[in-house]
């Protein structure tokens, strides 16, 4: 019979053609279509009608094999549609055969035959289960499952990685804290008075109101430049940038920056500092302590806010507090930036000093003072004469005689004054006889200025 006009099933990949629908290729797992016999068209296996031209999809039903000697077929049906009505102790002789005919329509069906290693032969419409998948088909098909999956999540994975990245990048300190100080510098040097306030801190803000903050700027024109990160903590950063304000020249100057709720702002208490400036021009030390104590909250590493704090607590005789102020100002001075000058370091240096020698007794730690105030550049005769006599006079208490006799030689050099020159002879004959001596009644040195008002 010819099979021109019948659909097959065809694997794709080896060509090898079956006679019924299957799940894959036998031999190679390859996977199948159906080719429409009239335009050649591959379709799906499952497809009844081809997509291409409509032709019902009707595979080609199975070659029957002829018998191989008509002459000695047996006539009739076969043996197994033969049913005997009698019983079975009965003789077969004597019962005749009840020959079942099929209904009409019906015929039975053959025994195909078919060559060594083909698939068994199944009638057009029923299902053909799929051979066993080996473990070669099923790496194939998850190899090919996984590169799909590639092409689907590669460029998804790939955007999410990149956006990750670029918020990083946006969110880290090296780059939000430049950001936030570019922000502040350029709201302030616009004259955009309130973006420039909104950038600094809830305790900078509570302290300060937007008046406040204009009216402590100058209304001379400046512009800034070269910004970068000069210092970096968890939770604080120190900016450093160059400063040019008109028909002076550039000078580098800074800014502190807190993180607070997320985000990086500017800690703002100059205008505290002016008014415990005030409070001390006053004689009123008390009010300078309390605003000294909140510029102190509002920034804690600012040295001159320490340092205001330091001559308030000195001016309120309290020695345990004014060593830890001072010394906390000084050591703040060493590690952040600050608009401290060699004058006002010089004061902490003195009041500490004083503190040591007058107050707490602790006579080494005095002298290292004296000898710091010795080292700063400059100093006037009258000062180092001062510091001598007040170094000389804490060696005498230490019971170093020799040191504090070499201290009052070298005060003969710079001291003038008569009545200092009478202390120094008396203090060199009883640096030879006795380990103590009274203290001077003006132990503090003279010459020093409090830290300067903020500009």
């Amino acid at each position: 019979m010819s099979t021109a006009g019948f659909a097959h099933i065809v694997c794709t990949k080896c060509g090898f053609e079956l006679p019924a629908p299957g799940y894959a290729c036998p031999k190679c797992q390859g996977s199948l279509s159906k080719i429409c016999g009239n335009c050649n068209f591959k379709n799906a296996v499952a497809k009844n009608y081809c997509d291409r031209c409509g032709t019902p999809l009707i595979l080609a039903p199975a070659p029957a094999e002829p018998p191989s000697d008509a002459s000695s077929a047996p006539e009739g049906p076969p043996q197994t549609a033969l049913r005997r009505t009698a019983k079975s102790n009965s003789s077969p002789k004597s019962q005749p055969l009840n020959v079942v005919l099929p209904p009409p329509g019906l015929s039975i069906p053959q025994a195909l035959r078919r060559d060594p290693g083909a698939p068994a032969p199944i009638p057009e419409g029923q299902y053909v289960p799929p051979p066993s998948p080996t473990e070669a088909s099923l790496t194939r098909l998850h190899r090919r499952d996984t590169h799909r999956s590639m092409f689907f999540w590669g460029p998804i994975a790939a955007t999410c990685t990149a956006a990750a990245f670029l918020y990083y990048d946006y969110q880290k300190p090296q780059s939000a804290i430049p950001r936030a100080a570019t922000q502040y510098l350029n709201a302030l040097s616009a004259d955009n008075l309130p973006a420039a306030y909104a950038l600094l801190s809830h305790d900078s803000q509570a302290h300060c109101t937007l008046d406040e903050f204009r009216s402590g700027r100058e209304a001379t024109p400046w512009t800034w430049s070269a910004i970068k990160l000069a210092r970096l903590e968890p939770r604080a950063a120190v900016i450093k940038y160059r400063l040019q304000v008109s028909n002076k020249p550039p000078v580098e100057d800074i800014l502190i920056f807190l993180l607070e709720d997320g985000r990086w702002v500017r800690p703002y208490n100059w205008n505290l500092l002016q008014r415990a400036e005030d409070s001390f021009t006053r004689n009123d030390p008390d009010m300078a302590l309390i605003l000294a104590q909140e510029a102190v909250n509002i920034d804690p590493r600012d040295p001159m806010a320490r340092g205001y704090l330091c001559e308030a607590v000195y001016y309120r005789k309290v020695p345990a507090e004014t060593e830890r102020e001072c010394s906390a100002a000084l050591q703040l001075s060493r590690v952040y930036p600050s608009k401290l000058s060699l004058k006002s370091l010089y004061h902490l240096h003195a009041i500490l000093g004083d503190t040591y020698k007058n107050a707490l007794r602790k006579y080494p730690e005095a002298v290292a003072q004296y000898d710091a105030l010795l080292a700063f550049p400059d100093l006037a005769p009258a000062d180092q004469c001062d510091l001598l006599l007040a170094r000389a006079d804490t060696r005498i208490a230490m019971g170093q005689s020799a040191e504090a006799t070499a201290d009052l030689q070298t005060a003969v050099g710079v001291c003038a004054k008569p009545e200092d020159l009478d202390y120094i002879r008396t203090k060199r004959q009883a640096a030879l006889n006795a380990p103590t001596l009274p203290e001077k009644k003006n132990s503090s040195p003279s010459g020093t200025v409090r830290p300067g008002a903020p500009r």
